[in-house]
């Protein structure tokens, strides 16, 4: 279904909104197009911004420091991380206007991941690359979804793990085993992650698209200014982004458009039908 700017409320209507965000910056590029929207239309919701991959190592472009998992190296990359998360949500819901949560988990390379030969530095990696360490953190995932599935009026969101990068994987994977089982009152929805949505190859599109066609699924799709994500990307996450963030944002957000004859780029998530 295409939404317009003036049913952006109906996109995800429940009031009380839960991102699972892998990374820090994936609230911006999850629904970050989505929130602006809001916003700019005065669309009020309750938002809590729940980090989970919070402990890393990773500065885009440090080469073999990117795999060193010392205290000092953790505690520089997750502090300008940290920071530069805070900054842009800020500027997108408002200071002081959302709950922000730290999961404390391990991020990917400082479990020792390596990197997948791609234009991206990311980890791929699905239930068939997990070691033993990756089926904990999955548990613990799956029992942070199930302690809020119970609450009404609530949304929770997570990431379509576009690319399949082990951490978005993850948490993909643990919003679906709590939805699958069936019996909550939260809302389950599963957010197109950028910007791998713009740099996926045909493989990768056929994976998601026959992992959505297994599972009952509804397309939303809406307007989001993918130029103002790119510019807030650039602007706050200095330490992480290049051109292919830009890219990707920007490719995907046309495809949309042009897809559907928008006059605008457009974003897309699905929601969980039981």
């Amino acid at each position: 279904m295409l939404y317009t700017e003036k049913t952006l409320d109906q996109v995800i209507p429940e009031g009380n909104i839960i991102v699972f965000a892998p990374h820090y910056d994936d609230f911006l590029f999850g629904i970050g197009g989505l929130a602006l929207g809001w916003r700019k239309m005065g669309i009020q919701k309750n938002v809590t911004i729940r980090q989970l991959f919070t402990r890393s190592n990773y500065l885009a472009h440090s080469g073999a420091a990117n795999f060193d998992p010392s205290t000092p190296r953790v505690q520089k990359a997750t502090g300008i991380r940290l920071i530069e998360d805070l900054n842009c949500i800020d500027e997108i819901l408002g200071r002081f206007q959302y709950t922000y949560e730290l999961g404390g988990e391990n991020e990917c390379f400082t479990r020792d991941k390596k990197m997948s030969e791609s234009g991206m530095e990311f980890p791929h990696g699905m239930y068939e690359d997990f070691d033993d360490t990756d089926r904990a953190i999955l548990q613990r995932m799956i029992a942070r979804v199930e302690a809020v599935a119970g609450r009404e009026d609530t949304a929770l969101v997570f990431p379509l793990a576009i690319r399949e990068h082990i951490d978005h994987f993850i948490v993909r994977e643990a919003g679906l085993a709590v939805a699958r089982r069936g019996g909550n009152k939260a809302a389950f929805y599963f957010q197109e992650d950028k910007p791998y949505t713009g740099n996926a190859d045909a493989t990768e599109w056929q994976r998601i698209t026959d992992w959505v066609a297994s599972n009952p699924l509804e397309a939303r799709v809406y307007p989001a200014d993918a130029a103002r994500v790119v510019e807030l990307a650039f602007t706050h996450y200095v330490s992480q982004v290049d051109e292919t963030y830009r890219q990707g944002v920007m490719d995907r957000g046309a495809a949309l458009q042009a897809q559907y004859g928008a006059d605008s780029t457009l974003d897309q998530l699905y929601r969980y039908n039981a």
